[in-house]
């Protein structure tokens, strides 16, 4: 019976319960395209702060060192 609950049951009514999830609203600050901070502010409480207007993106390239 345990079983039945745990590999029948609860795998579908998750599912059916995801069908009634809907995501949340984005924020609708322009520095913020992925709701980063939406979803901290709701973990974690809000800081106040303005998103950055314009992202700058990480130096990724390899560090080259010069070993003759």
């Amino acid at each position: 019976m345990t079983a039945f609950l745990i590999f029948i049951v609860l795998p579908v009514a998750l599912i059916v319960l995801s069908l009634y999830i809907r995501p949340a609203k984005r924020d609708p600050q322009a520095g913020d395209v992925l709701g980063a901070s939406l979803a901290a502010g709701g973990m974690f409480g809000g800081h106040g702060l303005s998103p950055d207007e314009r992202s700058i993106p990480e130096e990724t390239e390899p560090v080259r060192f010069n070993l003759d």
